[in-house]
């Protein structure tokens, strides 16, 4: 690419140079800010983000602007991203003409912070019902964010990682079992936010005090699971080849299990029901309720029918081609039938349905003691 037109990029490239003028009056901010005003200012049609990656967290996929002639739109309610891919709503009580990608200065608990516009319109409408049943909309958006505000959004982030070293540091002076994830400060300095994971409650009350004394600032410190510190890392590749879900649509996180996968008849192997963050994938969830609601029909697994050389035990089922899949012990013999045939069998009385599954769920866990079941 000739020109930077992501600002994620820029920041990027600004922290891998230590030797970059970064301070307000610095060269580089001047250059970055002038380039990315440029290209927004090229950018203005909507036909495109500029940056030609759809992946990014920051675009926008063709399918929300198929029918905006100019891609900005009045809209009450505003859906905004920030760091870690973290979403919330945000009331436009002006009616700015907002478009997806902008940058946004809006009203946080205690000061003002700065995100990019993530939905705007019937698609934020939409996501305000679905998505956030519907909650109170306490913040508004303030006014889109100036070259300068942008500068200083690139210096923040920019000292973002200093911070995380540092806060690593003082965790390990003051022996504490926890791991810095991740740092974020608020656009308006009021607020410094660290983000950490640890087995249990940590008593950091003087970890805090340092924290505030080095960077004379309200101190956050904030506990999350593995789960979200994987949000918060970016945009990691999944085993099907996209953006993992948590980091690209997910708003929550569910509670899975291996009976989720149980019931999909998927392998019980550790390597491929985890995901990214060492926990059950989150997508075990989304086929569940059409698996578990199509075998309703048929009998469970191990169930035994009688046929004419013989008695088999029910296999597997494949609910796609209505399928049921047998094994005959005696003759060592695997065959199939359709769902019809065993309707008849049902009909006839034989199939017998066992009183207990020969792998118990207590068993399936035992052998997978390495995976960490729980979301928490």
């Amino acid at each position: 690419m000739d020109k930077f037109n992501d600002l994620e990029e820029l920041i990027v490239e600004a922290r891998e140079d230590s030797k970059l003028d970064i301070t307000p009056n610095g060269k580089i901010t001047q250059e970055i800010s002038q380039n990315y005003c440029k290209d927004k200012q090229s950018d203005n049609n909507g036909s495109s983000c500029g940056c030609g990656n759809n992946n990014s967290k920051y675009c926008f996929s063709v399918a929300e602007l198929k029918y905006k002639e100019n891609g900005f739109e009045e809209s009450p309610v505003v859906e905004v991203r920030f760091k870690g891919s973290r979403l919330g709503l945000y009331s436009n009580e002006d009616m700015l003409l907002l478009n997806v990608n902008d940058y946004v200065l809006v009203e946080s608990e205690n000061g003002t912070d700065i995100g990019v516009i993530a939905s705007v319109g019937g698609v934020a409408g939409e996501k305000h019902r679905l998505c956030y049943a519907g909650k109170e909309i306490k913040q508004k958006i303030i006014c889109p964010a100036s070259s300068k505000d942008i500068e200083k959004y690139i210096r923040n982030s920019t000292e973002e990682l200093a911070i995380i070293r540092k806060a690593k540091e003082l965790v390990k002076q003051f022996d504490l079992d926890m791991k810095v994830a991740d740092a974020e400060w608020q656009y308006d300095r009021q607020r410094l936010t660290i983000y950490f994971t640890a087995p249990m409650r940590i008593d950091f009350r003087e970890l805090v005090k340092e924290l505030a004394r080095l960077f004379k600032t309200r101190i956050e410190l904030r506990q999350i699971s593995t789960r979200e510190e994987t949000k918060r890392l970016g945009n990691g590749i999944g085993c099907c080849g996209n953006n993992i879900c948590c980091s690209l649509f997910l708003y929550d996180f569910c509670h899975v299990t291996l009976e989720h996968a149980r019931v999909q008849q998927l392998s019980n192997n550790v390597s491929k029901l985890s995901g990214n963050c060492g926990r059950l994938k989150c997508c075990l969830l989304f086929e569940y309720d059409t698996y578990s609601d199509a075998f309703q029909k048929y009998p469970p697994l191990n169930s035994t029918v009688e046929f004419s050389d013989g008695i088999s035990k029910i296999t597997k089922v494949d609910v796609f081609k209505d399928i049921v899949y047998l094994y005959n012990s005696e003759l060592s013999k695997h065959h199939s039938i359709t769902y019809d045939e065993l309707s008849q069998f049902i009909s006839d009385g034989k199939v017998v349905v066992p009183e207990t599954s020969e792998i118990s769920k207590e068993e399936l866990l035992l052998n997978d003691s390495n995976l960490i079941i729980d979301e928490d």
